[in-house]
């Protein structure tokens, strides 16, 4: 393990390689006390919080990604993708979910008034207004038109 990441170091940024190596020494510590596996409801609930923190924090990112997150935090798409399950969603819809909060937070912001509501959807991280506006009608029941009027 130690080999493969030394190898693929090279095509890590800074961040993901220090998330790995702190996978590895988890991983070793683990060993070391004789704890081959981790308790896993403890550890799933560990690995939802990393996620939904790391999430939130690069939502706007048009690049995320189940993948993308993996391998920013050192950890299998399927751990992620377990841990997310047992919360009862999946990263795609995690990220979803994290958009829209974004998009609904710049459009009752005043300070973001000056912005197309095109401009809010790509800010936010996703690939189209119109893919923002279907999925925002279809989360909070209104346009997102109708959610910037009602806010002014």
């Amino acid at each position: 393990m130690v080999r493969s990441l030394n190898e693929e170091r090279d095509h890590l940024d800074a961040p993901q390689f220090d998330a790995v190596c702190d996978r590895v020494v988890e991983l070793l510590c683990m060993l070391a006390c004789g704890d081959d596996r981790p308790d896993a409801p403890g550890h799933l609930r560990e690995v939802e919080a990393v996620v939904r923190r790391y999430v939130r924090d690069h939502a706007a990112d048009p690049d995320l990604s189940g993948n993308s997150i993996a391998r920013a935090l050192g950890w299998s798409l399927r751990q992620i993708q377990l841990a997310l399950q047992h919360a009862g969603t999946t990263p795609r819809d995690l990220i979803r979910e994290e958009r829209l909060r974004l998009v609904r937070d710049r459009l009752l912001c005043a300070d973001c008034e000056h912005m197309t509501i095109t401009d809010v959807a790509y800010s936010s991280g996703f690939s189209s207004g119109s893919a923002m506006s279907t999925a925002f009608r279809r989360r909070f029941g209104v346009s997102p038109r109708e959610m910037r009027r009602k806010a002014r």
